[in-house]
């Protein structure tokens, strides 16, 4: 293999694998009260800032909850993007159990992201998550905006009747392959797990094609 070919591949090598150790990993409680700390309305922390690479996991609590993109201007009425499907816990489940169901998005640049809990029926009481939210369009706004929400005029459906098990993020914002699918746990309710394209592979495949 010629020399600079090898370099080509260390110097990618490099750069792929300082890339993978700086993605950080953002935890965010599903159904759980972000100043109590217990089980309650929205989410815990209520607003976040990744980078892009890093992934979120969104970690449910007891009750039927659902995390889907909506728009900051219309907090309660969903939009064409990502959504993980209805997700119950029994309301036996401690707040912090252990091998409470998930699901992960990974965000791919610091566009701003607005979710909220559409299942729970409680976003108009202020259950969203503002993900890199702004100076003009801030966090503290886009809850207001939930809370003077009419649930019945944004979403006329914010019940747990059915299960959604396909949806994504636009392109600008985040990436899913697969749309999520339901694990058994023991006890705690429905796992789902969002399989995200993985830029090792994609790298790794390119290192590959050039042996």
């Amino acid at each position: 293999m010629p020399s600079s070919t090898m370099n080509l591949l260390s110097l990618l090598s490099a750069h792929l694998f300082i890339s993978l150790a700086s993605a950080a990993t953002y935890t965010v409680g599903v159904g759980k009260d972000e100043v109590t700390g217990h089980k309650g309305i929205g989410f815990d922390p209520s607003a976040i800032f990744p980078l892009a690479g890093d992934t979120i996991v969104f970690e449910f609590r007891s009750g039927s909850h659902s995390v889907v993109a909506t728009s900051f201007d219309k907090p309660c009425a969903p939009s064409n993007g990502f959504d993980s499907g209805v997700v119950t816990v029994a309301d036996s489940v401690d707040v912090d159990a252990s091998g409470l169901p998930t699901v992960s998005l990974m965000v791919n640049n610091t566009d701003s992201i607005w979710l909220s809990d559409r299942a729970s029926g409680e976003c108009n009481q202020g259950a969203v998550l503002a993900v890199n939210p702004t100076g003009t369009q801030t966090a503290a706004q886009f809850k207001a905006n939930a809370l003077s929400a009419s649930p019945t005029s944004e979403d006329p459906d914010p019940s747990p009747a059915s299960s959604s098990s396909s949806s994504s993020m636009s392109e600008s914002s985040a990436s899913s392959v697969s749309s999520p699918t339901p694990t058994s746990t023991d006890n705690v309710g429905t796992k789902h797990a969002i399989q995200t394209t993985s830029t090792f592979a994609v790298v790794f495949g390119i290192l590959l094609g050039l042996l």
